[in-house]
């Protein structure tokens, strides 16, 4: 084992669960946004996002309309950004790791629902349903924490309290991964409509 996964190891095998979700969350997802912010009291940012994308929409629209587009078989990388590899990747190096989180993320449903919506990537009224479902990825998540707060925190010698704040960064954290990396046309594999061909901005 090289000096990386020996550190790795060591990591996993002492980490909680507090530093754990920030570390997949944070360092991983690359956000340093205020942890406790309310997204919904953005309400000025949100608006010039809906200008923006709503262009991106029509764009994606010009693909969708295509005879010669086809929409792929859905497929999903379970919790994008890295975080179903990353977990996987510490549940392989530290057994511990395993054991006490096992080898993926435990609200990985979530995120494969969340990932149906945007491999269809609908552009009618597209900017509110990739809202909607961005809400209900971080409502998901929040609501695993809030049914499973008191085995968790008897599991990790945490209060529930402790184990739901934890919960609330981590389901915000996603929110805002996804707000920011999922816009429509962005050429990422994880984009609103990804089942679609990429949109050709320069044929149009």
């Amino acid at each position: 084992m090289g000096q990386a996964e020996q550190a790795l190891s060591l990591l996993g095998e002492r980490m909680n669960l507090v530093s754990v979700l920030r570390l997949l969350l944070v360092l991983l997802l690359g956000i340093q946004a205020p942890l406790f912010a309310e997204p919904e009291k953005q309400n000025i940012i949100l608006k010039m996002n809906r200008d923006l994308e709503q262009w991106n929409l029509e764009q994606l629209a010009l693909v969708q309309s295509d005879p010669k587009s086809i929409l792929v078989e859905f497929e999903t990388d379970g919790c994008s950004g890295g975080l179903s590899d990353a977990w996987k990747g510490f549940a392989k190096i530290s057994s511990d790791f395993k054991q006490f989180l096992s080898n993926r993320p435990p609200w990985e449903p979530c995120c494969v629902t969340h990932d149906r919506a945007y491999w269809k990537g609908e552009t009618k009224n597209g900017f509110d349903k990739r809202l909607k479902a961005d809400k209900t990825l971080r409502q998901c998540v929040l609501d695993y924490g809030v049914k499973n707060s008191e085995r968790l925190a008897n599991k990790f010698n945490l209060t529930e309290q402790q184990v739901l704040i934890q919960f609330k960064i981590t389901s915000t954290l996603m929110y805002r991964a996804v707000r920011l990396g999922g816009k429509p046309c962005s050429y990422l594999p994880w984009r609103w409509g990804y089942g679609w061909p990429h949109c050709k901005f320069l044929n149009n």
